[in-house]
């Protein structure tokens, strides 16, 4: 196969017209130009330059040569520009995509303008259900996924991106509502939306509460975090949500957010790509920023 660093020398050479005019366009020096051009002679088994007396020109086996080089280093660029201007597709679990994307991905995409000669990738972006979001990126429809589980399947990389805290939601008018924090035990006197076994927040309160978690009365069937929200300001019950996905309503005096005092009931949301992703792709550089360069929800990350 022929290296097409070395390609682009010999091209550089007949078109500038001499060796120390195109190291100087390709940035490198006269001796480096000169090796590519010996390694691409013994590559093609001919002479392609012509050096004698100090003459710089195509052989005729050059000649023959120059027309592919030329075709050779634009296919060669049109496969960088096709490949790498595919859009970065990021499949998110629900409450993840909805209440804590889309900052981070806004700040990515600034981040990747910034970057010299580069333009910041397009974004084909799928919320839904976890599970589904697993079945994307295991079938290739998705290069990164973000998570509120992962079941750590051979092939992937997972990285822990944040810790989310989760909280009690009471309407306004509930009891609890002026108070500063609410128990294990207050939990298992309520009607709990959500939070029923087999989802992400059943599976965690079962970790974070052991036995006393088979005392919670759940009822599930509500499809999405913005239906329970709707269900608690009308009265139906409480639940526990992410405190992101209700800071809006926190803030405008809809709905209580109340910790709960003596359980620790923190979420941590999961980074998934390829093992084999090379660190020059895009679903690799926004891993990188999602794990180590966001600001969003510094206040929630766990302590090093």
């Amino acid at each position: 196969m022929l290296n097409l660093v070395h390609v682009r020398s010999f091209l550089a050479v007949i078109e500038r017209g001499g060796v120390r005019a195109a190291a100087r366009g390709l940035a490198l020096s006269p001796s480096t130009v000169l090796a590519h051009l010996d390694l691409l002679e013994v590559d093609l088994a001919a002479p392609l330059v012509d050096r004698a007396r100090g003459r710089v020109a195509p052989t005729a086996q050059g000649l023959a040569f120059l027309p592919l080089a030329r075709a050779l280093i634009t296919t060669a660029e049109e496969a960088l520009r096709l490949v790498r201007s595919a859009p970065l597709r990021i499949a998110a679990a629900s409450n993840v995509g909805v209440y804590l994307l889309n900052v981070m991905l806004a700040e990515f995409q600034r981040a990747e303008s910034a970057r010299p000669a580069e333009a910041a990738p397009a974004v084909d972006l799928w919320i839904g259900p976890n599970p589904e979001v697993a079945e994307r990126l295991v079938r290739g429809r998705a290069d990164v996924a973000l998570m509120e589980w992962w079941d750590d399947r051979p092939g992937f990389r997972a990285e822990t991106w944040r810790h989310e805290p989760l909280v009690v939601i009471v309407p306004p008018s509930h009891p609890w509502a002026s108070r500063a924090a609410v128990t294990v035990d207050d939990l298992g006197t309520v009607r709990l939306l959500g939070g029923e076994p087999g989802t992400g927040t059943g599976t965690l309160l079962r970790a974070a509460l052991g036995p006393a978690a088979d005392r919670l009365a759940t009822t599930g069937g509500f499809g999405s975090t913005e239906a329970v929200k709707r269900a608690v300001r009308a009265g139906l019950g409480v639940s526990i949500v992410l405190a992101s996905a209700v800071a809006d309503e926190v803030a405008a005096g809809h709905l209580v957010a109340l910790p709960v005092a003596d359980a620790t009931l923190v979420k941590a949301l999961r980074l998934v790509v390829p093992e084999a992703l090379p660190p020059t792709a895009a679903a690799a550089r926004f891993a990188a920023h999602a794990i180590h360069g966001a600001t969003i929800g510094a206040e929630h990350r766990a302590p090093a």
